[in-house]
């Protein structure tokens, strides 16, 4: 009566899919990092601008080549 279900495997078109949708998930994320950068900065707020405009430009970095990236390995033919 306890049958173990067998694994339905991903297909590499599913794959595919969930890697372009992912890296497009990703690259709105880096276009609300920059979006929040540009208004933090021309709000004046509290902060001094230097760390902040360098922290979010490597975070914006990393999170645009995470997005090419993924982007990348769903277009890779196998």
């Amino acid at each position: 009566m306890n049958q173990k279900k067998k694994r339905e495997r991903i297909t590499d078109a599913e794959r595919k899919d969930a890697y372009k949708e992912a890296s497009k998930f990703v690259l709105d994320i880096a276009k609300l990092v920059f979006a929040g950068v540009i208004l933090s900065t021309i709000t004046g707020m509290n902060m001094s601008e230097g760390p902040v405009i360098a922290i979010s430009s490597i975070v914006l970095a990393a999170l645009i080549m995470f997005g090419a990236y993924l982007y990348y390995v769903s277009i890779k033919k196998y």
